[in-house]
């Protein structure tokens, strides 16, 4: 396998976390690295998902918490952990995860639409879905789900 994607087989690989009570994930491709959480510098006036900012070596990060965001009870976890998602233009964003799960190798062909009739969620935030053993996990669109407003 040459990278992250397989262009032969069509896989890809997924790092996959733990939000509320579901399993989600982004395209490893988008994520730049995955750290301890530092401390988060409160920014007052925000949207209430914004936890506020961090400084990775110099450069200000905002971070983002995906479960305030998509309305999802919050939930615990031992080891929470700060995803930060690069951009196409080099800008990042970090992701509060409170747990990571797996980094699994998925097919394309797996994943499949969201429905849009799925309650609570906004099925644009999302690329698709992908059964995974006995449980779904969420494939996030990182351009559209970590938009700040």
């Amino acid at each position: 396998m040459n990278g992250s994607e397989n262009a032969e087989s069509g896989s890809v690989m997924l790092v996959v976390f733990v939000a509320g009570d579901s399993l989600m994930a982004f395209d490893a491709r988008s994520v730049g690295e995955v750290i301890r959480v530092p401390a988060i510098t409160k920014t007052y006036g925000s949207a209430p998902y914004v936890m506020g900012v961090v400084n990775l070596r110099g450069r200000i990060i905002t971070v983002i918490d995906l479960e305030v965001k998509l309305g999802m009870d919050r939930s615990g976890g031992a080891e929470p952990r700060l995803l930060v998602i690069e951009d196409h233009t080099g800008e990042a964003v970090g992701v509060y995860v409170p747990a990571l799960s797996d980094v699994i190798e998925a097919d394309l062909g797996d994943i499949q639409p969201m429905r849009a009739d799925i309650r609570g969620a906004d099925p644009d935030l999302f690329i698709g879905v992908l059964r995974r053993d006995d449980a779904l996990v969420a494939v996030l669109d990182p351009k559209k789900s970590l938009a700040v407003a």
